[in-house]
């Protein structure tokens, strides 16, 4: 039997994304035996108490917090690079988490490996954009790239990516990623699924943010039917799902979906590097089922003045916790 002490809890969970309340499973006239199988698979998924045990990171311009919470295993990871590279981005910097369902191995692999995909294709762009010819130590500046090769060469990474991962993973996980990459100039958030990367001002404004990816989106629909998929509930009360499975449209890795339905198909928002935009903040959905962006802007600038940054992460971690989060959280804080 669940723990009372997390009764009332459940608002989402990472493989299922329902809503799931004790009390409420009671409730069903449903036979003795499906209670047990539903008890049986939440005691699987989550802990009887939460881990609140942080891993906390500081750097010059960032703070980074993670913890397992409610859940029975951690499966997020992230990555950065300060600078992307000493050679040709030495301007530039790179942060990603990479939020894992189903096992780990996509997202330990993803995020051991997307930011040489990411160098390694910019530095292709480069050289086709400068026929070749090319000057690693003379620092790239946003202004002189194409914008139409960037945001191709950064969509083509992640399919890369994903084709690489078919080769090493081992389970049948996936994960979604949220990645920021800041040049001099510019700031892209780059996402594929339902975690999210906001840029606020000093007074608490989301300049821009990324949109989740989810069954529930129009356009997203439209494009899982035309490739043939389908989105449905497989149980009432439940949330849609992409072929009775995942309840987000676009991942890395569960290759026993045809990929052509969640394709590795990243978007990329585009803001400028200017005196508005003060934190980026990237997190998985562990923070953002419990708290809007608006909510997390404000927490934040409301603690920049007398904090530091790696407390602000922690803070915001023990919040999501008192507003019943029971998945796993991960946050990165940026400060520009």
């Amino acid at each position: 039997m669940l723990h009372t002490g997390i009764e009332a809890l459940f608002g989402r969970n990472r493989d299922g994304h329902r809503t799931r309340h004790i009390f409420h499973l009671r409730r069903h006239h449903h036979a003795q035996h499906e209670h047990k199988e539903e008890q049986d698979h939440l005691a699987k998924l989550f802990l009887t108490k939460p881990k609140l045990e942080k891993t906390i990171l500081r750097g010059p311009i960032f703070a980074f917090t993670s913890m397992q919470g409610w859940r029975s295993t951690m499966e997020d990871c992230h990555k950065h690079l300060i600078p992307l590279d000493n050679h040709s981005w030495k301007l530039w910097s790179y942060f990603a988490i990479f939020d894992g369902h189903n096992g780990i191995d996509t997202a330990r692999n993803a995020s051991e490996q997307l930011g040489i995909h990411l160098i390694n294709a910019l530095n292709h762009m480069l050289e086709k954009q400068h026929d070749d010819t090319v000057y690693p130590d003379i620092p790239i500046h946003s202004y002189e790239l194409d914008l139409q090769q960037l945001h191709a060469a950064i969509k083509k990474t992640y399919y890369d990516l994903d084709q690489d991962l078919r080769k090493v993973v081992k389970d049948e996980s996936g994960c979604v990623c949220i990645t920021c990459l800041i040049g001099p100039e510019k700031i892209y958030l780059i996402n594929i699924g339902d975690s999210r990367a906001i840029i606020i001002s000093n007074d608490g404004l989301v300049l821009a943010h990324t949109e989740d990816h989810k069954p529930d989106d129009p356009a997203e629909r439209e494009r899982i039917h035309e490739a043939g998929g389908k989105i449905s509930k497989s149980t009432t009360g439940d949330v849609l799902r992409v072929e009775n499975q995942l309840a987000m449209t676009r991942v890395l890795g569960d290759f026993a979906i045809d990929k052509h339905i969640v394709p590795p198909m990243a978007d990329i928002v585009e803001y400028p590097r200017n005196l508005l935009a003060s934190f980026i903040i990237l997190a998985c959905d562990g923070i953002w089922d419990v708290m809007t962006n608006e909510e997390v802007a404000q927490f934040v600038i409301h603690r920049a003045s007398t904090n530091k940054l790696e407390e602000i992460t922690s803070q915001l971690l023990d919040e999501c916790i008192r507003r019943r989060g029971t998945d796993n959280m991960s946050v990165y804080i940026v400060k520009l």
